[in-house]
């Protein structure tokens, strides 16, 4: 009998780390993490929405500059889709030159670690978002 309810407890937790791994959030960015090689100013951000919306942009400009302006409502340089299946998360956004493609996971960490290929410039390569939280977004 404590073995099955060992079992049971060891079942509900793993389900429970699991849907903490799928949980994405929308109040605020997931921002690029330079790798130790790159001197660019440049980060990427990626803005989610809970109807399936994600958003991204390439600036130098601060996070907080962008709360105005980065709404799916605006025109804005990428737009499209993700999904997330079982911890995965598979994202399509396109703007006026193309189409760049994620696939990766979703951290328990609130972290973003996927494969990125794009159909504009053919780059493909591994990247890492950390999640900032804005607290002017609603």
């Amino acid at each position: 009998m404590q073995k099955k309810i060992s079992i049971i407890i060891f079942f509900i937790c793993s389900s429970i780390f699991v849907s903490a791994q799928k949980k994405l959030s929308y109040d605020g960015y997931y921002v690029s993490v330079p790798d130790s090689n790159s001197l660019s100013l440049f980060k990427y951000y990626l803005r989610f929405y809970s109807d399936g919306t994600v958003i991204g942009v390439n600036t130098a400009g601060k996070p907080s500059n962008l709360v105005p302006w980065f709404k799916k409502e605006n025109k804005t340089p990428y737009k499209g889709s993700y999904t997330i299946t079982d911890g995965t998360i598979n994202i399509s956004m396109k703007s006026d030159q193309g189409e760049v493609s994620y696939n990766g996971k979703l951290t328990v960490e609130n972290k973003l670690v996927m494969t990125v290929k794009s159909f504009i410039n053919k780059y493909e390569g591994r990247e890492e978002y950390g999640f900032l939280k804005i607290e002017s977004i609603k």
